[in-house]
């Protein structure tokens, strides 16, 4: 090493302009090897190490410790041996080459030179010179912000290699690391090429590529003797002790004045320039060619008055200052730039009780936790993250980074805690407490306190009232946080109007709120959710359904004090008396009659007349119905549940008041409300809401006074009928509507169904819906018409007309003698009171999280109440849900994995997701699909029409739905449950053995068929 090697202060951050001295960790003389700290340094922010990549033995001069020295200025040197180091922080040892050109004193004082204002004036040696037939110059590449050279470290091809496109030539060690040169053109590897451990600036060549091998030149180029652009002449050539520039000076910041027009100006020039508020275009240049240098502005009067950086005016004030420290001095320029940001100011008062409680159950920081409920709050308003950008720009960003301020000694450090939106708390608790325990020692790394989306600052532990903070550049808002209060605490946000309005930032803090105010939804249980206090009932749950019994009896059976409120003498809801038990007794009866007509395929003869005998099923199927609810009510008293029969309003968020007036003794019709003169109150720690949802009739012409008079059915109302109709019009398309219409159309009864939409069965697969669609029609009394608008309906029970228009727009009249409205459910939730709980809604609906709990973090809903689909098994589910959080177990109903059965002949079942839903989801989906006319078990018994399809995860292969339209879907799809729920892939379901002959055996063949697809086409693309 003939000379000496530059130790340069290193530009630790984006803002740092100098640094200051804090330690020398290698002494004059002391070998040095690369990677080695020689030095600590203090930025505007951190004390940073300066580590070196070069080997030798570190010389002087030095700069002495404290001293201030601009970024790329020499700090030390290395030389090669022991024999070459100087002593002392006066004397330079033998300059660099470079230093040779040296410019004097005025130009060691301006940092810069003229070569560094015109890089293009440097020639390149003889040996340098680009060979004939060059193609492409391969050149040192840029592979960090900081670097401005690298060294060689080594050729991966030779002169007269052949070269492709992504080909590694060679390896160059920059500031921070080793990394690779990868080119991407062709041709061959020529010379002039730069030797192993040469220095070699950004954007020099390091070699060349030229067309044809007979062109190839060999040989290493000769050294560079030009500068790397932007190095500056102190840096070049040996400081003495005294390097730090006397004049001009300049402060750390702001904004470079732009060039002046037709002219050059160097950096520091520029950068001067900006401080003072000097207009460049009246400065003359000393330069060479006319470029304005650093003393040229210092020599020129300021176009206004003193600017501070970013361009503000400062105003001088009397006394005697000191000089700001490096942390004091960036957050005065931070502040000073935050002057151009067009700022507003929203508020929202938010308690902090629950979320505190949680982040101490999971043994995360309350800090951490505020962090992560921003990120998930800006799920739902991504403009929050973004940030300006000059000019007239947006920067959208989909990372939360957020910076959290921490007192330090001198001020406050900001560091960020990444990737907010996407890892664990505990992830991230982890890294804040860490950064942190650096920050206070002032450790922290540049990126650790830099480049966040989003700020918070939290001085509610000092007791302050209300502040806002500022917000600075880079971010859209900062998130001020102040003292609890009755309230809650005050939250403000201060925001750039420039990319987020009052709108924004008030929705933001709405749903924000939400999530600090019941944690539980996304951070989980913190433990049970009952209370501590007096109650009559642990748990009331209002509401005797599926959903509300299968909680209760939960709740029960871990020793809870338990009351179910019903508005019927029996437990069952709906599903049992006006629902799915019903529906499946006349649903049996259709089937009898149904296979009869096959007898004759098995040689059975007489038996395809089959006859209705109405009041024999009425009488079993009201039979089945008080069975089952005695035993019903049996079982829960059994589990010690108090049923209490009323029904229930919310008096506040912790009493609900029981209306027994409505009470009667039937339980097959629904109960009416009382008239609230006999009531009790009752408190509670802990209440679920599973009150069902009423048949839904739409505002049509005639419908309200059909359901007076009786001609106009419901769900509610059809199991009144005493005898079944012999014509009918089933109004509405969905599980209920075609069930019935195909069931009266079994009894005998000529049935026209009309739907408003294109299909039927909104909730079914597309092709599934298509193919019943074309059964019913083919079945002999049945009808269906979609697409069409019923218009009125009028006259009396066993005389009805109903009148609609068709898709092309043609008027038909239908004569009947009832219309049942199957137009879907709808949750009637009036007269709960929720308002007086505090409980939020969405529609007609109560909102809840997946954990079913609702805005109030005590009270939970369940069922057809909250929306969604509306089927028992799903509220039974929710139910269990809403059971185990309140006990602070952590479970979550996922409707992707939810089911359901569509009892025709055949009947439609799904689980989980479709293709077309999975691909909404962003899932690469895929499916196969089988006829059921190849099944022997189907061809036997004529159950032909059909078909299962099977979808899988296109990247995983874990079957993520399964779609029937089979005669016994209700028994086949209890597998398709389980494949789904538990993530089965098709490996695992193709090598399962299936009964033979079952129709289970189709599953297998799926799975096989859908895997040996995806295989093959995986080896197409692997080609």
């Amino acid at each position: 090493m003939s000379d000496p090697y530059v130790i340069k202060m290193p530009q630790l951050s984006d803002t740092m302009t100098e640094g200051v001295i804090v330690s020398w960790e290698k002494n004059i003389g002391d070998r040095v090897s690369r990677g080695d700290i020689v030095a600590t340094v203090e930025t505007d922010k951190a004390i940073m190490d300066v580590e070196v990549f070069r080997e030798g033995y570190l010389s002087g001069p030095v700069a002495p410790v404290d001293s201030t020295v601009p970024v790329g200025e020499a700090i030390a040197y290395i030389v090669a041996s022991s024999e070459e180091v100087q002593e002392g922080e006066a004397e330079a040892p033998a300059a660099p080459a470079a230093a040779e050109t040296g410019g004097g004193e005025a130009q060691a004082q301006e940092g810069e030179s003229a070569a560094a204002a015109e890089p293009a004036a440097a020639q390149a040696p003889a040996g340098s010179r680009e060979p004939e037939g060059a193609l492409h110059t391969i050149k040192m590449p840029q592979l960090s912000d900081t670097m401005t050279e690298g060294v060689v470290v080594s050729w991966e091809k030779q002169p007269g290699d052949e070269i492709k496109r992504g080909t590694v030539v060679a390896q160059v060690e920059t500031d921070k690391a080793i990394m690779d040169v990868e080119v991407f053109k062709e041709g061959y590897l020529s010379g002039p090429i730069a030797s192993v451990d040469s220095t070699v600036p950004v954007g020099e060549p390091l070699a060349y590529l030229v067309a044809e091998s007979g062109q190839v030149v060999t040989g290493e180029a000769a050294p560079a003797t030009a500068k790397p652009a932007g190095t500056t002449e102190a840096a070049a050539s040996a400081p003495s002790a005294s390097a730090a520039p006397s004049a001009p000076t300049s402060v750390p910041g702001g904004t470079p004045a732009p060039r002046p027009q037709g002219r050059g100006a160097t950096p520091f020039a520029r950068k001067i320039a900006g401080q003072q508020g000097v207009d460049l275009n009246t400065v003359p240049g000393s330069g060479p060619g006319g470029v304005v240098v650093a003393a040229d502005v210092a020599n020129a009067r300021p176009a206004a008055g003193a600017a501070a950086p970013g361009g503000f005016p400062e105003v001088d004030v009397p006394g005697e200052g000191r000089k700001m420290n490096k942390l004091e001095a960036a957050i005065s320029r931070s502040m000073t730039e935050s002057l151009s940001i067009p700022s507003f100011h929203v508020t929202s008062h938010i308690k902090l009780g629950g979320l505190i409680k949680a982040a101490k159950a999971k043994g995360v920081s309350v800090t951490v936790a505020i962090a992560k409920a921003c990120a998930e709050a800006m799920q739902q308003h991504p403009k929050m993250n973004w940030c300006y950008k000059p000019q007239d720009q947006l920067v959208e960003r989909s990372n939360v980074d957020v910076g959290m301020a921490v007192a330090v000694e001198g001020g406050l450090v900001v560091p960020v805690l990444r990737g907010c939106e996407s890892r664990s708390l505990e992830e991230l608790n982890e890294d804040w407490q860490d950064l942190v325990e650096r920050a206070r020692k002032r450790r922290l790394k540049p990126e650790e306190y830099s480049g966040s989306t989003f700020q918070v600052s939290n001085m509610g532990m000092f007791g302050v009232s209300h502040f806002d903070a500022i917000a600075t550049p880079g971010i859209a808002a900062i998130l001020a946080i102040s003292a609890d209060t009755e309230q809650g605490s005050p939250f403000t946000i201060t925001g750039d109007h420039r990319v987020v309005n009052g709108a924004d930032v008030a929705l933001y803090l709405k749903d924000l709120k939400e999530l600090i105010e019941a944690p539980d939804a996304w951070m989980g249980p913190s433990g049970p959710a009952i209370p501590e206090g007096d109650w009559d009932y642990d748990v009331v749950v209002i509401g005797g359904g599926p959903g509300g019994e299968d909680c209760a009896r939960d709740l029960a059976g871990h020793g809870h004090k338990v009351a179910l409120i019903n508005d019927s003498p029996f437990p069952g809801g709906e599903c049992l008396w006006r629902g799915c038990i019903p529906s499946k007794a006349w649903r049996a009866a259709a089937d009898r009659i149904r296979d009869r007509g096959h007898d004759a395929d098995l040689g059975i003869q007489g038996t395809n007349q089959a006859k209705l005998e109405w009041k024999t099923l009425e009488a079993h199927r009201r039979n089945v119905l008080e069975t089952r609810g005695q035993m019903a009510l049996k079982t829960d008293k059994g589990v010690k549940i108090n049923y209490i029969q009323g029904y229930g309003r919310f008096v506040d968020d912790h009493h609900v008041m029981i209306d027994t007036g409505g009470n009667q003794d039937d339980p097959h019709s629904r109960a009416t409300a009382g008239d609230g003169k006999q009531t009790k109150t009752v408190s509670f720690g802990c209440a679920v809401i599973a009150t069902g949802a009423p048949p839904f009739v739409p505002p049509i012409d005639g419908a309200r006074e059909g359901l007076e008079s009786g001609s106009v059915l419901t769900s509610d109302t059809v199991w009144m009928l005493d005898t079944p109709p012999k014509k009918l019009v089933v109004v509405g398309g969905g599980a209920i509507g075609v069930e019935m219409a195909q069931i009266f159309q079994d009894f005998g009864a000529e049935v026209t169904l009309l739907e408003a939409q294109d299909r039927i069965l909104a909730e079914v697969e597309p092709e599934i819906a298509k193919h019943l669609t074309q059964v019913l029609n083919d079945d002999p009394r049945l009808s269906v018409h979609t697409a069409v608008k019923l218009e009125k309906i009028s006259g009396k029970p066993g005389a009805v007309t109903a009148k609609y228009t068709d898709s092309e727009g043609k008027s038909h009249q239908l004569k009947a003698d009832y219309v049942i409205m199957a137009t879907g459910k709808r949750p009637e939730i009036d007269g709960l009171n929720l308002d007086k709980a505090g409980i939020a809604t969405d529609g007609p609906a109560v909102k809840v999280d997946a954990r079913c709990r609702t805005s109030v973090g005590h009270i939970f809903a369940i069922g057809d109440v909250i929306g969604g689909l509306m089927l028992a098994h799903t509220a039974a589910q929710q139910g269990r849900v809403a059971a185990m959080s309140i006990l602070g177990e952590d479970m979550k109903y996922d409707q992707d994995k939810d089911c359901g059965v569509i009892f025709t002949r055949p009947e439609a079942g799904f689980v989980g997701l479709s293709v077309a839903q999975a691909k909404e989801k962003g899932i690469d989906a895929v499916e196969a699909k089988v006829p059921m006319n190849i099944d022997a078990k189907a061809m036997i018994n004529r159950e032909e029409h059909g078909l299962i399809k099977l979808v899988a995860d296109k990247a995983t292969g874990r079957i993520i739905g399964v779609h029937f339209l089979a005669d016994h879907t209700d028994t086949l799809i209890g597998e398709a449950v389980m494949m789904v729920s538990a993530g089965l892939t098709l490996e695992q379901v193709g090598n399962a053995i299936h009964p033979h002959p079952t129709q289970t055996e189709l599953f297998g063949e799926l799975a096989r068929r859908l895997l040996s697809r995806l295989r093959r086409s995986a080896k197409v693309k692997a080609k």
